[in-house]
């Protein structure tokens, strides 16, 4: 039987049966190397070396950020930050739903830290207040997906380190289309807001922002250090990591939220959370080694050649398959797997892999909030109360004004590649 077709029946063989992404990764990869009469220690050694890389140390830092972050109190100090700037406008609320998570994502990169972080305490602020529940959970669940987009952003450093992009570029280019999606999701909210009588926020007080600024801007410091620090040429995506560690700690010290018990309690939720994404990692690294062997990139990017498609063409397919992937699996996992396959094919069309990183990555932000994986949604609706049926037909608004951005993105490429390009030219294509 062709190695291949046993490569891919038995990976989603597996995964119909309900075993975890990570472990059908690893055993349809044993499973090949077997029957090619391989040492299975390929895949211990395939493992570790796809580990043992400096860029990937970024993860487990940025993780530790946003737990730090939440258990610091910092967190706190940005939803208040964004309640003063609204004041009474109508639906004001809901706005500071979408500009918290694009605060909050700015600092940590996980959107779902920030729906169990801030969507926990929004939802119930929300219901109190009146806001029709489904609109409640929509809004928290989508505007949790803009700390996908914006840097420093866990996609976009699994992205870079196993495509060879620069992560600093890549960082780059997702902060205007993050905006854009966090600019389209305010306005949204605003159109609701007066066509549905949602309640209206305390009054605005300049001192209330002003105060707020004060005890806010020094959390959103992070985003400055990450972008800033890569920009400068002062340190690595890597080493920025650790050093955003070290200011969230120092603020936690400073505002005395952080003690050390409750350091090394951080420490062990932040290996809860890293402990799943690197094995998959590891497992996607053993699954691509073995696609590498048997020639599929290179089958796929021989194909794409001969049918000559145009680039636009392309990556708008790319971003089609991302979307559908990345409703039945995680983002890192759909990276890890179908990242050595798309990399040749827009390659071969010519295309910049900057570009076509953060479309992938934005595009894979979408399945945090779409069944049946929709982990952002599957929490925002649990703490709601709602069903996952009502949750989810209130989010196809959403999703369109979302798709709209991405669409945007493939046919004007300037939305993303401007900022990189201005600024790091020497990691453009």
């Amino acid at each position: 039987m062709d190695p291949i077709a046993v490569l891919f029946s038995s990976f989603f063989l597996m995964l119909l049966l309900g075993v975890p992404i990570s472990f059908s990764l690893g055993l349809s990869s044993a499973l090949v190397i077997y029957l090619q009469d391989m040492p299975l220690s390929i895949i211990a050694q395939t493992a570790y070396h796809g580990l043992d890389s400096f860029v990937l140390l970024a993860i487990p830092f940025f993780m530790l950020v946003g737990v730090l972050m939440t258990a610091g109190g910092l967190t706190d100090r940005m939803l208040e930050l964004a309640r003063a700037m609204f004041g009474s406008s109508r639906g004001a609320t809901g706005k500071v739903n979408v500009v918290a998570s694009t605060l909050f994502g700015g600092v940590s990169g996980s959107a779902v830290a920030d729906v169990a972080g801030i969507g926990s305490v929004l939802i119930r602020a929300m219901e109190k207040e009146g806001y029709p529940m489904a609109f409640t959970v929509a809004v928290t669940a989508v505007s949790s997906t803009v700390g996908i987009i914006l840097p420093p952003s866990i996609f976009l450093v699994v992205y870079g380190s196993l495509g060879n992009v620069s992560i600093g570029a890549l960082f780059l280019a997702g902060v205007v289309p993050g905006l854009l999606i966090a600019g389209s999701q305010l306005a949204y909210c605003y159109y609701l807001a007066n066509r549905d009588g949602h309640p209206r926020g305390e009054p605005f007080s300049a001192r209330r922002l002003i105060q707020a600024a004060k005890h806010g801007i020094l959390p959103l410091g992070v985003t400055v250090i990450v972008i800033g620090g890569i920009r400068g040429g002062w340190f690595t995506a890597t080493e920025a990591a650790v050093v955003a560690v070290l200011y969230a700690i120092v603020l936690g010290a400073v505002y005395r939220t952080l003690s050390v018990r409750r350091f090394f309690s951080v420490l062990a939720d932040a290996t809860e959370y890293l402990g799943p994404t690197l094995f998959c990692v590891a497992m996607g690294m053993v699954f691509g080694w073995v696609m590498a062997y048997l020639e599929v990139p290179s089958l796929i990017g021989d194909l794409v050649e001969g049918l000559e498609l145009p680039a636009v063409l392309v990556l708008f397919l790319v971003m089609i398959l991302f979307f559908i992937v990345g409703t039945f699996e995680s983002g890192v996992a759909s990276i890890v797997i179908f990242l050595p396959i798309v990399q040749p094919l827009t390659v071969a069309a010519g295309l910049d892999q900057v570009h076509v990183g953060i479309v992938v990555c934005t595009t894979l932000a979408l399945g945090l909030v779409t069944p049946p994986y929709g982990l952002c949604l599957l929490l925002a609706a649990r703490i709601g109360g709602l069903s996952m049926e009502r949750a989810f037909v209130a989010l196809l608004p959403w999703l369109a004004i979302y798709l709209a951005v991405v669409v945007a993105m493939i046919f004007f490429p300037s939305i993303a590649l401007a900022l990189p390009r201005w600024l790091v030219p020497e990691f453009m294509s």
